[in-house]
C-alpha cells in the first residue's frame, strides 16, 4: 500500500471513530439492585466497554417526599438533617458510600457504589457518569422547588458542588417526572392532585429557568476544573413531553432521554405492546416510539440531542380475553395485570423472561414485524407478556440512525446481566 493510501485509511479510521463516539449508548444503573435476591447487580457487572454513559439512579433533594415509601422518607430525613431545603443529597448513603463492594485501586475516602464508579471511570476514561435526580418515586420536591427561583438556584448550586466532590461524575441528569404534572403525586386523573392550568404554565417556565441556571453553574465548574460537564434530562412521552418549552430549554441540555416505554402495563386492562417501535393501525391510541419521537422533534427537541429508550424488562397481563396469540389489536383487554413477576406483579426483567418464560413453561414466542415488538403468549394460563429483545432493540437503533437521533439508552442495566442487549445497542448504534 502506498503512503497516500495509508494516510487515507488512517483518516477514514479516525473519522469512523469520531462519528461513533458522537452517538450515545447509555444505561441507567439502579442503586438498589445490588440487593435483588434473585439476581443482584453491582457496578462491576456494568459492561462499560459497550457504553458511552452510565446514569446513576437516583439522587434527590431535601423537600417533600410524601408519595415515597417510608424507607425512602426516612433516608431523606437522615440526609437532610441540618441541611437547607432543596439541598442535593445522596439518598441511599449506605449503598452509595459505605458498603464494601470489593477493593479499588483509586484513592478515594469512601466505599459503596461511588468507589466502584470512581474505579470504573479510571479504567474507562471515555465513559460519562451522571447522577440522576428524581425518578418516579422522588420527583415530588421538584414541584415544590419550582415555585421559588431561589430554591432552584440553591438546588443547582448544591448539585454542582456534589459532582465536584465526587469527581468521577461528568455532569447531571434530571429525571423530573413530570414538569406540568402527570407523575406519582400529580396525577391528572385525581382532582386533589391535578395541577391547574396556571400551575402547569408556571412549571413550564420553571423547567426552562432551572436548566438555564444549572447550565450556568456547570459552566462555572468547568472554568474551575478544566473539565466538560453534561446536563441531560429524561423526557416523558405524549402530553408529558408537550408540557415543556423545548425551544427554550433544549439549548442548555446535552442530551434528552426519551422514555419510550411503559405505553401499557398491568395497571390497566388495556393489553398490548409496552415499548413498540412503530405505531400501527392496531396500536392502542396510536402509541409507538416513532410517533412519540416525531412529536418531540416537532416540539423543538433537536434530533441530534434526542436519545431513544429501550426497556430491559416487560409488562404482563393475565386472563387475556378473546385471544389466541395473534397480533394484538387496539381493543385487546385482560382481566388484570399479571399477579406474578420479577419482584413485583406484572413486571418481568429480561433475564427472568429468558430463564423462566420459555417453551418449557408453556409460553410461545411471537414477534410483531409491523410494530417491531416481541411478545409471549401462554394459551393455557391466558397470560400475555410484552417485552424487548435483541431484535426489537436492533430495530430501534437502526431507526434512530435513520432519523439521525443522538443515540439509544436503556432503563435499566440490571435487566441484562449478561450484557447481550447492551452489545446489540452498541453494535447497531
Amino acid at each position: 500500500m502506498n503512503k497516500s493510501l495509508i494516510v487515507a485509511a488512517i483518516a477514514s479510521s479516525l473519522s469512523f471513530a469520531a462519528n461513533a463516539s458522537d452517538k450515545v449508548v447509555a444505561g441507567y444503573f439502579a442503586d438498589w439492585q445490588y440487593d435483588n435476591p434473585q439476581n443482584p447487580y453491582v457496578v462491576k457487572d456494568i459492561p462499560a466497554e459497550n457504553l458511552t454513559h452510565i446514569i446513576y439512579a437516583f439522587l434527590s433533594m431535601c423537600g417533600p417526599h410524601t408519595g415515597a415509601s417510608a424507607e425512602i422518607q426516612e433516608l431523606v430525613a437522615t440526609q437532610c438533617e441540618g441541611q437547607d431545603p432543596y439541598t442535593a443529597i445522596v439518598v441511599d448513603y449506605k449503598s452509595g458510600l459505605e458498603m464494601d463492594f470489593g477493593p479499588v485501586k483509586v484513592d478515594v475516602p469512601y466505599k459503596g457504589h461511588f468507589a466502584q464508579l470512581a474505579q470504573l471511570k479510571a479504567d474507562h476514561p471515555h465513559i460519562k457518569i451522571l447522577p440522576s435526580f428524581g425518578g418516579w418515586t422522588m420527583s415530588e420536591p421538584f414541584h415544590a422547588m419550582a415555585k421559588d427561583p431561589s430554591a432552584m438556584k440553591h438546588f443547582s448550586k448544591t448539585a454542582a458542588a456534589l459532582i465536584e466532590e465526587y469527581d468521577f461524575f461528568d455532569g447531571i441528569d434530571l429525571d423530573w417526572e413530570y414538569p406540568g404534572g402527570g407523575g406519582l403525586t400529580t396525577s391528572p386523573w385525581n382532582p386533589d392532585t391535578k395541577l391547574t392550568d396556571e400551575e402547569m404554565l408556571d412549571e413550564r417556565a420553571a423547567f426552562s429557568y432551572l436548566v438555564k441556571v444549572m447550565r450556568s453553574d456547570l459552566d462555572k465548574l468547568e472554568a474551575k476544573t478544566g473539565r466538560e460537564y453534561e446536563l441531560s434530562t429524561a423526557v416523558g412521552v405524549g402530553a408529558r413531553s408537550a408540557q415543556i418549552d423545548w425551544k427554550s430549554a433544549s439549548q442548555y441540555l446535552t442530551n434528552m432521554f426519551a422514555m419510550t416505554y411503559d405505553y401499557l402495563g398491568g395497571w390497566g386492562a388495556q393489553t398490548g405492546h409496552t415499548t413498540n417501535l412503530h405505531a400501527t393501525e392496531r396500536s392502542w391510541w396510536g402509541m409507538g416510539s416513532d410517533a412519540f419521537i416525531n412529536q418531540m422533534i416537532e416540539q423543538g427537541i433537536p434530533p441530534e440531542k434526542l436519545v431513544i429508550g429501550a426497556a430491559f424488562y416487560g409488562r404482563g397481563w393475565q386472563g387475556t380475553k378473546d385471544y389466541a396469540g395473534e397480533l394484538p389489536k387496539g381493543d385487546l383487554q385482560s382481566e388484570s395485570g399479571a399477579q406474578f413477576g420479577t419482584g413485583e406483579n406484572g413486571y418481568f426483567m429480561f433475564w427472568d423472561i429468558v430463564k423462566n418464560y420459555g417453551e418449557k413453561q408453556g409460553y410461545q414466542y411471537k414477534y410483531d414485524d409491523e410494530a417491531q415488538a416481541p411478545y409471549l403468549w401462554n394459551p393455557n394460563k391466558k397470560v400475555f407478556i410484552s417485552f424487548e429483545d435483541a431484535r426489537s432493540i436492533k430495530a430501534k437503533a437502526d431507526w434512530a440512525n435513520s432519523k439521525k437521533l443522538g443515540g439509544i439508552f436503556t432503563w435499566e442495566l440490571s435487566g441484562d446481566p449478561s450484557g447481550e442487549l447492551v452489545e446489540v445497542m452498541r453494535k447497531n448504534m
